[in-house]
């Protein structure tokens, strides 16, 4: 009998959902409707919605997975938080029921978190792409780039700790709501600017001083208005680096794994590269496609 379930990785921003038979994803579609942008919508009509460009009958459908912010207080069920330290195996004894319109034995995954309150800290999704990462490395220290890029630092399927760095959503603001972005024309792609931005984070001792030096560059002719994007993107990666390489005392000998795909990704990978710090790496719909599939086995055995 051939085992058949969805796996869906539901964010802020976007839905991503994969029809997967023995192991092997042979569907997927994508919809817009992430839980900040539903437009009044339901969660089980987005799905179904989907499910019907993909031509799937929700009857031939066993289970459903729910990765991400779908689990959160603002998503379709709110889902419970794993404390640190934790197994990523227990991941799949702690999903939380959805719609009873949907399979009853499986539902959102759990996210993780720092307890606090000195230090708390939180995951959604990123949970699962460890898993999933875990399957193919064991690396020490994992790297998640996104809005909230995550570092986290995993001992065999322990996450013994972890941290998140709002670079992606900084960067946003300043560019788009800040003094260091006004009046700036379109960007153009400028590899070297970006390099010579992670090099400055890189050697920068306070990055709240640096910033500023950004306009200063521009208005004294030093960089061009075009340009500014991409220094500044390298900047702020450039800092993250600096300091998440300090807070887990990355070494020559430290396995590093980053998790990712697309230009953010790649931003991430140059940067890596310029602090010499060795890596390998891994694409993230692979890795939350592993760490599903991890869950469904674990429930299915």
């Amino acid at each position: 009998m051939v085992s058949r379930y969805l796996a869906a990785d539901w964010g802020s921003t976007n839905l991503r959902l994969w029809l997967v038979e023995d192991g092997i994803a042979v569907k997927n579609a994508a919809s817009p409707f992430g839980i900040t942008r539903m437009q009044n919508q339901s969660f089980p009509a987005v799905l179904q919605g989907l499910l019907q460009q993909m031509q799937i009958a929700q009857s031939d459908i066993s289970r459903v997975y729910i990765a991400g912010m779908a689990g959160s207080n603002v998503g379709w069920q709110q889902a419970n938080y794993l404390h640190c330290p934790v197994s990523l195996n227990a991941l799949g004894t702690s999903l939380t029921p959805v719609d009873p319109g949907w399979p009853a034995q499986a539902g959102i995954i759990p996210g993780v978190c720092v307890p606090g309150p000195d230090g708390a800290d939180v995951m959604r999704g990123e949970e699962t792409q460890l898993l999933g990462a875990l399957q193919e490395t064991a690396s020490a220290l994992f790297i998640l780039p996104g809005t909230h890029s995550k570092w986290a630092r995993v001992h065999h399927d322990v996450i013994h700790s972890f941290t998140t760095v709002m670079t992606g959503e900084l960067f946003d603001v300043l560019r788009h709501h800040s003094l260091l972005g006004r009046g700036l024309p379109a960007a153009a792609p400028h590899p070297e600017s970006f390099d010579r931005g992670v090099m400055a984070g890189l050697a920068a001792s306070d990055t709240m001083t640096e910033l500023f030096t950004v306009r200063a560059r521009h208005i004294l002719g030093h960089l061009p208005a075009q340009q500014v994007d991409d220094y500044l993107s390298g900047l702020l990666i450039g800092s993250e680096v600096r300091d998440m390489r300090q807070r887990f005392e990355v070494s020559a000998d430290t396995p590093v794994t980053l998790v990712g795909s697309g230009s953010l990704f790649t931003r991430y990978d140059r940067a890596l590269h310029l602090a010499g710090i060795a890596f390998t790496t891994q694409d993230a719909d692979t890795a939350i496609l592993n760490g599903i599939r991890k869950i469904h086995d674990s429930l299915d055995s």
